[in-house]
């Protein structure tokens, strides 16, 4: 190639048979300059070296503007930037995961730009197939894949999203037998709020109280410190959530950083509690303060959020709202025999909440103050409550003009 020509560079080493090709590139981010590119040793007559190089340029100039990322490349630098711009929480980091890992596992290497549908729905069909991943599993690799493959369109790396092309992947229904089993009722909640009074105090006991009385969330219940609860005015004020990251961190969103009332039930029990809190830490030497936390564990500390988790599913089925799916006795290494309780079937913490908001819809609270106490982002989520209760209601209703219209009626 002439000596002038600035795109690239052919070095016969052995006369008609081996050379050596280079390319010319402009300055970059690492060069100031004009500079070569690293040199690859091409096997063949002079023509096929040419063709080589003619190859080669192609390949850094599509990697330069992006065109050879790989999509696990491009999804891994996703949620990279995502964590570096603080636009999510890290327990969502966490749980987006498991989606991205199967993405890179089974779309990785293909490279962004020949991304298409019939090579997604392969990849799902390998999913089910082989990886033994539920349609529900598929469904949020499709909703997280499309999440950066729009990142991509948007960055005009690709002319479209490949995944809207991608049909039949849908949201399985939920099993409404399992949905009743993860729900508190209103009957539930009530005769377990009674239950929680003839519980010996501690802090674990303190945020379950809260979780049914004023809908907190678990990051925010294990987040409260003393300066967060005005018993005399009987206000409680969410500033902050405590979560497996183990540090206390601004509330989920803007509207979860409220300030609600309390009634006067829970500003006894927590009266009681901050007494008792307080003899506690007397006796170890210690002084109760307004950074202390409310729902402390053994050593006056917030408490773990995976060791309440475990606690809690034992207290659920303890109070009749769980029950484990199998029991398997065993020995353990002293002799001793042993139950390992194993499939918990019931709520979570969550379901607390629900029931919060189920029973202030019964009651006749309005939606917009269900959704400013509960701290909903959307009203359509404290409206979906509202829809819940209505069609329960609904039931009932039908039920009492079958009574009516019955040949003996009703007295």
């Amino acid at each position: 190639m002439a000596k002038g020509d600035t795109s690239g560079q052919i070095t016969e080493l052995e006369r008609g048979h081996k050379y050596s090709i280079r390319v010319r590139l402009a300055p970059d981010d690492a060069h100031k300059s004009w500079h070569w590119s690293k040199s690859r040793k091409v096997i063949g007559n002079k023509a096929e070296a040419t063709a080589q190089l003619v190859a080669y340029k192609q390949e850094l100039d599509d990697t330069a503007s992006g065109k050879n990322v790989t999509v696990s490349e491009y999804a891994n630098a996703f949620q990279t930037n995502r964590k570096a711009l603080g636009k999510v929480s890290p327990l969502t980091l966490e749980r987006d995961r498991h989606e991205i890992n199967l993405i890179a596992h089974y779309l990785g290497k293909n490279r962004v730009i020949d991304l298409d549908s019939a090579i997604i729905e392969k990849a799902y069909l390998k999913m089910v197939e082989h990886g033994g991943i539920s349609p529900d599993g598929v469904h949020k690799v499709h909703m997280k894949l499309s999440q950066i493959m729009r990142k991509a369109y948007l960055e005009g790396l690709i002319e479209r999203n490949p995944c809207d092309a991608v049909e039949g992947i849908r949201r399985p229904k939920p099993d409404q037998r399992k949905k009743q089993e993860r729900r508190v009722t209103k009957e539930q909640a009530i005769t377990f709020i009674q239950k929680l009074r003839n519980e010996e105090q501690d802090g674990r006991i303190i945020a379950v109280w809260l979780g049914v009385a004023t809908g907190l969330r678990r990051g925010e219940a294990l987040a409260l410190v003393w300066d967060d609860i005005d018993l005399k005015k009987n206000m409680l004020h969410i500033r902050n959530q405590y979560g497996k990251e183990r540090i206390l961190k601004e509330p989920k969103t803007t509207r979860s950083r409220r300030t609600i009332s309390i009634d006067i039930q829970t500003v006894e029990f927590l009266s009681s509690w901050k007494r008792k809190q307080q003899a506690m830490l007397k006796h170890a030497g210690l002084r109760q303060a307004g950074d202390t936390p409310v729902c402390s564990n053994e050593l006056f500390e917030f408490i773990d959020p995976d060791d309440f988790s475990r606690w809690r599913r034992k207290f659920f089925v303890k109070e009749g709202l769980a029950h484990y799916a199998k029991e398997e006795k065993y020995v353990d290494r002293r002799g001793i025999e042993r139950i390992r309780r194993t499939g918990y079937v019931g709520p979570n913490f969550h379901a607390l909440r629900h029931a919060q908001a189920t029973l202030l819809v019964a009651g006749g609270i309005d939606p917009k103050t269900v959704q400013a106490r509960l701290g909903h982002e959307s009203l359509n989520t404290t409206l979906g409550i509202y829809a819940e209760e209505v069609a329960e209601n609904d039931v009932k209703a039908a039920s009492y003009m079958g009574e009516i219209l019955s040949p003996n009626g009703i007295a």
